[in-house]
């Protein structure tokens, strides 16, 4: 071989070579990398993201990133202002951490955590915070991540499409099998907080009395009952339509609200007041611009199980019409449930970024999910797993329990009141099935899944 041929031969090998890099850049750049399996990915996250003591971060992060789409999305989503007053894209509408709370569905733990989980970020929101955002300045207003929890209205399903905050926030729901949690309330602050529900009545000895079970049969269906003349009430009082009460098809209601035309004609929504009230906080009507941090959430030094945060600004402070954050304006989701609203819903859960369930609190996937999207060591001592629920009448100890009880229970004791409770929450049933789907396939996803 001459030196002329030598030399062309080399120069072909480093134009291949160079040329094969580009492409593996680019792939890795748009994605297309192929990865093996997803347990392999999902492992691959797992150690690259095996958390040590304080604020340690993996050494790899964007290579984490890359395999697992959650991974820090707290990072992510809001930018340099985690440490910092300024956002880094100079938005203007502030960064938000929304939790909708459903009731008895395990809210008061994801409240803990998030406390912890600002704490481990910089920021205490708590009752000092608090008092210093009466008076601070027009810039020390701005770019700050607020905390807002939205439990007591319904979410108008349409929110994630048109309210602008939502794209600038981390939204995190948990929810729970509507009988379960129907009943959980029902004993919690209820008529049934007079029984002392024992675990072991149930799963070990099985000796409820018969006094209960007469209880049950007649209690429960009044209990439901009373909701009729409560709702009447409820109708254009758009912040107070959930609270320690039973409204059929909770947490159907309570991502199904409507604001649009089409939407409060279905519901032959009429009155004028209803109608003005709902256009005029519409986000449509609205410039967001700068948040009113009094107007958000804070938590309390120690957060109980009765007084733990500050509900935006005080009852008395006037200041707050409602609170500052995203989809808090008017919905309605009064009158009958039927399938469109469990589409509607559906299409609003998809949406978060988080969806929990309460029956899978303990479960490292779970846990884990949710430290990944909050940037925070997935072994941390506040992590979901480690948590435990906070206010739950019994404490369960195996899986049937954590699925069951008060179906067991009822099928026991109370069966007609149980198909009663079953009838009358038939599409909010409908809607926690979907519910398991939307939290299977964020879950798979997560994993590196592809369906």
């Amino acid at each position: 071989m001459n030196a002329n041929t030598k030399r062309g031969s080399l120069i072909v090998l480093f134009i291949t070579y160079v040329s094969l890099g580009l492409y593996q850049n680019f792939s890795n750049l748009h994605g297309l990398t192929k990865l093996t399996t997803s347990q392999e990915s999902y492992a691959d996250a797992q150690n690259l993201h095996t958390a040590s003591v304080g604020n340690s971060r993996p050494k790899s992060e964007s290579h984490v990133s890359d395999i697992n789409p959650y991974f820090d999305t707290w990072k992510r989503r809001f930018a340099s202002s985690t440490h910092s007053d300024n956002y880094s894209n100079n938005s203007s509408t502030g960064k938000y951490l929304f939790f909708k709370h459903i009731r008895k569905a395990g809210g008061t733990t994801l409240r803990s955590y998030f406390k912890d989980v600002l704490s481990y970020h910089g920021r205490t929101r708590n009752e000092n915070d608090f008092a210093r955002s009466k008076t601070e300045t027009e810039e020390r207003k701005n770019h700050i991540i607020y905390y807002v929890e939205q439990e007591f209205s319904t979410m108008d399903y349409e929110c994630p499409n048109i309210d602008p905050r939502w794209n600038n926030s981390i939204s995190v729901i948990t929810l729970r099998h509507p009988i379960e949690r129907h009943l959980s309330e029902f004993f919690y602050s209820g008529p049934g907080r007079r029984f002392d529900i024992r675990r072991d009545q149930l799963y070990v000895n099985q000796t409820y009395t018969k006094e209960l079970s007469e209880y049950l049969e007649k209690n429960v269906p009044k209990w439901m009952r009373s909701l009729q003349g409560r709702v009447k009430g409820m109708h254009g009082k758009f912040n107070m339509y959930f609270g320690r009460y039973y409204v059929d098809n909770f947490q159907l209601r309570a991502l199904a609200g409507c604001s649009s035309r089409e939407c409060l004609k279905e519901r032959n929504i009429t009155d004028e007041d209803v109608l003005d009230e709902i256009r005029r906080r519409h986000p449509s009507e609205k410039s967001y611009v700068t948040p009113v941090p009094k107007c958000t959430f804070y938590f309390k030094e120690k957060i109980s199980n009765t007084d733990a945060l500050q509900m935006c600004a005080l009852p008395r402070e006037t200041e707050c019409s409602e609170c500052d954050g995203p989809c808090f304006y008017p919905s309605v989701a009064w009158g009958e449930m039927t399938d469109n609203d469990v589409e509607r819903a559906t299409s609003a859960l998809e949406a978060y970024d988080v969806v929990l369930l309460t029956e899978t609190f303990d479960e490292e996937a779970q846990s884990a999910l949710l430290s990944d999207v909050m940037g925070v060591p997935r072994d941390a001592d506040f992590a979901l797993n480690k948590k435990g629920v906070k206010n739950s009448v019994v404490q369960k100890t195996n899986n049937r329990e954590k699925t069951h009880f008060y179906r067991d229970m009822f099928s026991k004791l109370a069966p007609n009141a149980l198909m009663k409770l079953e009838a009358e929450n038939e599409f909010e049933i409908k809607f926690f099935e979907r519910a398991l789907e939307v939290n299977k396939k964020k879950t798979e996803l997560w994993k590196g899944v592809k369906n």
